[in-house]
C-alpha cells in the first residue's frame, strides 16, 4: 500500500476517537508499542504527518482491504473493522478532489495516479514497499529525475525508512 504524506504541524482540529481507533487497529494487528507502524500512526494522529488521498487511491485501498485473501491472512481485519479504518482514513486524510495528470511512468501506468497525487499534494514522502518505485529515488534514474522536477521535495522511501526519518525529526520524549 502506498501513502502520500506531508510533514505537518500538530493541529488543534479535534480528531474525536481517532487515537483510540489507531490504538485498536494496532492492538488487533498485534503491532508492538513503539514499532514503526505505531510511530507512523502516532505521527498521523497528532497531526505531525498528514495523509493526502485522492478518490482513486481511496478506492484502491478499499479494494485491498476487502480482498478475501487479505482477510483470510488477517482474520482481525473483518469487513466491519476495515470499514472503520477506512472511515478514519477519510476523517484524517486531506482529500484532493482533483488530481491533474502531470507525470507518467510508461512501464507502470497503473502507478501514475500515485505520482500525480504526490505532485498535487506537494508531498514530502511517498511511502511504499514496491522496489520499482523505490528505484525512482536514485539520482541517476531518468524517470526519477523527471519526477523530481515536478516534486522537488518528494522523497520515496519504505515504511521503515519513514519511521526512522520521523524519529530523527521528532525524537521520542523520555
Amino acid at each position: 500500500m502506498l501513502s502520500f504524506m506531508k510533514q505537518g504541524r500538530p493541529t488543534t482540529k479535534p480528531r474525536t476517537g481517532f487515537g483510540q481507533c489507531l490504538t485498536d487497529a494496532r492492538e488487533r494487528a498485534g503491532l508492538p508499542e513503539g514499532g514503526r507502524q505505531h510511530a507512523t500512526l502516532t505521527f498521523l494522529s497528532t497531526g505531525q504527518l498528514r495523509l493526502a488521498m485522492s478518490q482513486t487511491l481511496l478506492d484502491e485501498v478499499r479494494g485491498i482491504f476487502f480482498r478475501p485473501e487479505l482477510q483470510q491472512r488477517l482474520p482481525s481485519l473483518t469487513p466491519r473493522h476495515a470499514a472503520d479504518i477506512l472511515r478514519k482514513i477519510v476523517e484524517l486524510a486531506e482529500l484532493l478532489p482533483t488530481v491533474p495528470a502531470r507525470f507518467s511512468l510508461p512501464q507502470h501506468p497503473k502507478d501514475n495516479h500515485l505520482f500525480n497525487l504526490a505532485i498535487q499534494a506537494q508531498a514530502n514522502y511517498l511511502v511504499t514497499w514496491e522496489s520499482r518505485l523505490l528505484k525512482l529515488q536514485a539520482a541517476d534514474n531518468p524517470d526519477g529525475q523527471r519526477l523530481r522536477q515536478l516534486a522537488p521535495k518528494l522523497t520515496i522511501l519504505n515504511p521503515k525508512q519513514l519511521s526512522d526519518a520521523l524519529k530523527l525529526l521528532h525524537p521520542p520524549t523520555q
